[in-house]
């Protein structure tokens, strides 16, 4: 727990942040908190996805028809807030969101979460509605072209009808690519952070496989959840931080953990 860490356990450590800018301050303010130094390079852009005007329109329907709209991150929110042409469109739909952050979120568009799961991920949702917590006729969900649809197609074998619909292309931020480099290969970096799956993706294809393998080896690497952390379990490199609670400051409040109780001395070892 936060009240449990030294006054400042990052001390003496650089933290890379990988998030895109609008997403990463909080997450450096707290490696700041705990005495670290957060190095901002973000690897991932967003961009609206290209919608035909029938495509536009059967998802404009499908969201008018809802009983629930399935929100699982703050990104799929903007993006599903740019397609909307009208909130009379939601008036008979309920929202649920993957998150408590997304939930606060929500309410800068004047509007508020009817449920957010207790396991902050795509899983708690599938949970909540496989066990008749929520129930449902309809489901639209706005989606990354990266996002795994695995989930959704669960809860079309509960009998629930899914629309889904690619709002927003994930794509590598290209401008990062020499200066994380430089970062990265540099013996001063002592810990790697990946919010998402297509973080570690975009590291990986972003750096010359020397430089990000040896990384992994050399500094210690934190994931905001179980879904990234299978990504990186494939590559070779299980992450020694993963979060109870699956959000960006709980997950530097686990690497701070990490360090307070020592399980980081290994790591500093291979640095020195």
């Amino acid at each position: 727990m936060p009240g449990e860490l030294l006054p400042a356990p990052l001390k003496g450590k650089r933290v890379l942040v990988t998030r895109a800018p609008h997403q990463s301050a909080a997450m450096s303010a707290r490696i700041r908190k705990y005495g670290g130094e957060a190095v901002h390079v973000p690897l991932i852009d967003y961009c609206q996805a290209p919608l035909s005007p029938e495509e536009r329109r059967n998802w404009l329907e499908a969201v008018q028809q809802a009983d629930w709209v399935i929100l699982t991150s703050q990104n799929s929110l903007d993006f599903f807030m740019q397609v909307l042409d009208r909130r009379e469109r939601l008036h008979a739909s309920k929202i649920a969101v993957v998150g408590k952050k997304t939930g606060e979120y929500l309410k800068s568009y004047g509007l508020r979460a009817d449920f957010i799961p207790e396991t902050f991920s795509a899983q708690g949702l599938l949970d909540a509605f496989s066990s008749k917590q929520l129930h449902a006729e309809r489901i639209v969900a706005p989606l990354g072209s990266l996002s795994d649809g695995l989930w959704l197609e669960k809860l079309k074998d509960l009998g629930i009808k899914v629309t889904s619909c690619v709002l927003y292309q994930t794509v590598p931020n290209t401008l990062s690519k020499v200066p994380l480099e430089e970062i990265v290969a540099s013996s001063e970096l002592s810990a790697i952070t990946f919010a998402s799956p297509s973080a570690v993706r975009f590291f990986t294809e972003l750096l010359p496989e020397s430089v990000w393998r040896g990384a992994m080896k050399r500094c210690a690497i934190a994931v905001i959840g179980p879904t990234t952390a299978q990504v990186l379990k494939a590559l070779g490199y299980p992450p020694d931080v993963i979060p109870a609670r699956f959000t960006a400051s709980e997950m530097i409040d686990a690497l701070a953990n990490y360090y307070s109780n020592n399980e980081g001395s290994h790591r500093n070892e291979q640095q020195s």
